[in-house]
């Protein structure tokens, strides 16, 4: 698994957020078919986003570092860009938003702006 963090362009937010509230929905109800449809439409939508994938332990390892400042923290998929700071550090998120988002098996893209 990888976990790939895509900054979305203001142009692309309200479509993903609709999505990811598909994706929430999917995983809270255990529809499978839903979360990978939402999950293919939400790389489709951030296709030419800039995005870094990171591997499970650099995810863990991140995560961590934000709990650790914020113990209540949840990740929901959209998170506000200023928390991804680290992972873009060629260019300001501060006022963006970052898409997290698993890739599993089959779904893995094969053509991501990284």
């Amino acid at each position: 698994m990888k976990i790939r963090f895509a900054v979305v362009r203001p142009d692309l937010l309200k479509q993903v957020r609709a999505e990811v509230e598909e994706l929430l929905h999917a995983v809270n109800v255990g529809d499978m078919d839903g979360v990978d449809m939402s999950t293919t439409r939400l790389i489709e939508l951030t296709i030419d986003c800039t995005s870094i994938n990171l591997s499970e332990q650099e995810w863990c390892a991140f995560l961590n570092g934000i709990r650790a400042k914020n113990p209540d923290f949840e990740s929901t998929y959209l998170l506000p860009g200023i928390m991804c700071a680290p992972l873009f550090p060629q260019i300001s998120v501060s006022g963006e938003y970052v898409l997290e988002l698993p890739i599993y098996g089959n779904l893995q893209e094969e053509n991501v702006n990284v």
